[in-house]
């Protein structure tokens, strides 16, 4: 069993002349720093050094994450055309082979890998921790669906009419009928 080095008590007053009694423990301690290993005086709970307290001061500890690369996820298409083309193709993830349809534009030259229910991250991680364990995932488009023409016809119709009330409103006290 190893004894505790260099163990510090130290008494803190608060205001002048009035002790409360509380009390601090101050430590011999290493810094947590890569290369570094200076011994400083601190509480149980700190890991740096005063030179190296501040998170700028560690800046080389977290390096930044590099951005993901357009080409990672999407199809890099340099269209001939002039004229916008529809285009399907079958989706890239493996196992499952749906076809989608997208248009190729000509001013534009990055375009989906994947089918609609494939697009993000999360769906497509989704779908592939379902096909390991051997259940099949949801085989139909999203729930929503498009209001045909007639049903918005219906709704600017019905906004467009005045807002009836379907009882009078009370008169007010003293009016005849």
């Amino acid at each position: 069993m190893e004894k505790q080095a260099h163990v510090i008590e130290v008494t803190r007053s608060f205001g002048q002349g009035m002790n409360n009694g509380s009390r601090v423990r101050k430590e011999i301690r290493s810094c947590k720093h890569p290369a570094c290993n200076k011994k400083f005086e601190g509480s149980p709970t700190s890991l740096y050094c005063i030179d190296h307290r501040t998170r700028k001061s560690r800046a080389e500890r977290f390096v930044p994450k590099e951005a993901p690369k357009p080409e990672d996820s999407n199809l890099v298409i340099e269209p001939d055309e002039i004229q916008p083309i529809q285009k399907t193709m079958c989706c890239s993830l493996p196992e499952c082979g749906r076809d989608y349809t997208f248009t190729i534009y000509p001013d534009h030259n990055i375009y989906p890998m994947y089918c609609e229910l494939h697009r993000t991250d999360y769906k497509r991680r989704h779908f592939q921790k379902m096909m390991a364990a051997g259940r099949k995932p949801m085989d139909h488009s999203p729930s929503y669906h498009k209001w045909s023409d007639y049903e918005m016809q219906f709704e600017e119709y019905a906004l467009s009419q005045p807002h009836l009330v379907p009882f009078p409103t009370k008169k007010p006290r003293g009016t005849v009928h």
